[in-house]
């Protein structure tokens, strides 16, 4: 048996600043608010903290990074 672990992912706000997080393999996850005194936003799923942070996206470590670039 493979033992399941948590999968990161990063929070890109709307303004720029971008968060560090991880989903937990029974559906939970966290962000890394404030990480100078290790405080944190927790949510029951992604989704959820995710629509805490209006207009935010969530970026996936498989996920090739975004560009503005237009492509040529």
């Amino acid at each position: 048996m493979t033992a399941q672990f948590a999968r990161g992912f990063r929070l890109h706000l709307p303004h720029g600043q971008v968060l560090d997080g991880a989903e937990l393999p029974n559906g939970r996850a966290f962000v890394m608010d404030d990480p100078y005194w290790g405080l944190g936003s927790t949510a029951r799923t992604v989704e959820l903290l995710q629509a805490g942070y209006p207009g935010a996206r969530i970026e996936w470590p498989e996920q090739p990074p975004a560009t503005d670039e237009e492509p040529c």
